[in-house]
Formats: structure tokens, C-alpha cells, sequence
């Protein structure tokens, strides 16, 4: 069965800067940016800038199960917010996704929107020259096949492992480069 994107979830723009974002890390809020999402739909949570902020509300705040998807990028990736994360707020170059259909699960449709289909759709529809841009509209009329909870569980599940997995490939490439360099370096400074 196929669903728009609108009969199964709220979407709203992510925070608006109108001056930048200015760095303080005594703030009170932490900010999600682009480079904070991978491009394979990972979020870094490890070192989200802070930033003291005086008007935003707890409705702009991300919760478990809100998905984030890049929507003035070149790569339109998305990310599944799966920890608290108190009073963090994405940039405007996001949508926040919010599940609002409980046969639908947030991991699945994150996972949906990172496959050929959602990526051809947004290919095709955005507008943009130089960078491609998602608006609400387009985002709300995509069609997402949704098949039974315990499919969309076992997806959502191997996704999760297969970015794990590919988080500690990417862990032992590194260590593996920087052995490597060591011995070289050692042999040459003798």
C-alpha cells in the first residue's frame, strides 16, 4: 500500500537563522546543521554547536522519532533522531518529520526516504540551480510504500545495524591509516 508522505506525518521547517549561527558554548540550546547528518543518514550528536537563543519554544525542540531530512542539499539525506536530545533544534535546511500514523514506524520512513524511489522523486521534483531544493509541498505528495509493522520493524532493524556496522568499518579504516603512518614515519626517523 502507498501513502503520501502528508497522510502519515507533520512536517515542519526546521529553525530559521535570520543572522547566523553564533557559537556559545555556554548556550542554551544545541543545533543541528548540515554537517551533522552523514551522507548516509547518520546524526553526529557527538559535537552539535550550542547557541544561546531567547525566543524558541519547545515545539521547535527534536524528539525520538523525528526525522531529519536535508532539503537544500545536493544529496537529500535523512537521519532518525534515536536519543534525547534536549532543547536541540535543526537548521532551516531541514524538515523535521514527525510519524503521526501508528502503522508507520519513524525508522522504516527514514530508511525509505535514503532509497532509489524517494531519491528519483526528489531528483525529478526539486527546484533549485545550483543546490537542489525540497520544499513542503513536493516533500508532502511523495508516495512511501508501507508494508506490515513486522516488515517495517525487521527494515528499520537491519538498517540500524548496517549503520553500525559500516560506523565501525569506518573506525578501523581510520586506526588502520594512522598505524600505518606511524610505522612509516618511525622507519624514516632513525
Amino acid at each position: 500500500m502507498k501513502k503520501k508522505i502528508s497522510q502519515i506525518a507533520k512536517i515542519k521547517s526546521g529553525y530559521l537563522f535570520k543572522e547566523g549561527i553564533k557559537s556559545d558554548k555556554e548556550g542554551n540550546v544545541s543545533v543541528v546543521q548540515l554537517k551533522d547528518v552523514n551522507d548516509r543518514g547518520v546524526l553526529n550528536t557527538r559535537d552539535l554547536q550550542r547557541i544561546e537563543l531567547d525566543k524558541t519554544g519547545s515545539e521547535n525542540f527534536l524528539a525520538v522519532g523525528d526525522v531529519l531530512l536535508k532539503a537544500k542539499t545536493n544529496h537529500p539525506v535523512s537521519a532518525l533522531v534515536t536519543e534525547q536530545l534536549p532543547s536541540t533544534i535543526a537548521t532551516a535546511h531541514y524538515f523535521i518529520i514527525s510519524v503521526k500514523k501508528a502503522d508507520v514506524l519513524p525508522g522504516y520512513l527514514a530508511w525509505y526516504l535514503n532509497q532509489r524511489p524517494a531519491q528519483i522523486y526528489f531528483d525529478r521534483n526539486a527546484g533549485g540551480t545550483r543546490i537542489q531544493v525540497i520544499n513542503k509541498q513536493l516533500l508532502s505528495e511523495l508516495e512511501v510504500v508501507v508494508p506490515d509493522l513486522k516488515t517495517q520493524e525487521k527494515i528499520a532493524k537491519i538498517y540500524e545495524l548496517h549503520q553500525r556496522e559500516q560506523d565501525l568499518v569506518d573506525a578501523i579504516k581510520e586506526k588502520k591509516h594512522r598505524l600505518i603512518l606511524a610505522q612509516l614515519l618511525s622507519v624514516i626517523s632513525k
